[in-house]
């Protein structure tokens, strides 16, 4: 098993939300394997250079030295591309972003660490596990 982070587990462990710290800290001692899926990074990225919190900027690259980032390549866009077709049909609307996040746990066999399970619920072969 391996855990793909959502960005709003990252804030919140910036944010010191302990249940979200503790389970940080128990995946880490099992030696489980987190990623941050790029387009995560980018999300992260942008707010940093909107808000300029240098603090948790230092913290975020500390995550990433346990946590690398995840390229995208041609098979999550296919499949992100499959997934945005899928949903539009059964007019279920989510963001790109979102859509990207969900492509690249399914192409790898990732669980989706995230608190807005309700939000993924709709995508068919994802696995998501609320940490909060």
């Amino acid at each position: 098993m391996a855990y793909a982070l959502d960005s709003n587990v990252i804030i919140d462990y910036l944010n010191k939300n302990a249940s979200v710290m503790a389970k940080f800290r128990d995946v880490a001692k099992s030696k489980t394997l987190m990623i941050i899926p790029a387009v995560v990074n980018y999300e992260i990225m942008r707010g940093f250079y909107h808000t300029k919190n240098t603090d948790k900027e230092v913290n975020y690259t500390k995550i990433r030295q346990h946590c690398p980032v995840d390229e995208v390549d041609s098979a999550i866009w296919d499949c992100a591309a499959l997934l945005w077709s899928n949903l539009r049909k059964a007019r279920r609307n989510i963001g790109d972003a979102d859509i990207l996040i969900a492509a690249h746990c399914i192409i790898n066999g990732y669980t989706l660490a995230t608190h807005n399970t309700k939000h993924f619920q709709c995508i068919n072969n994802l696995i998501v596990e609320d940490w909060t």
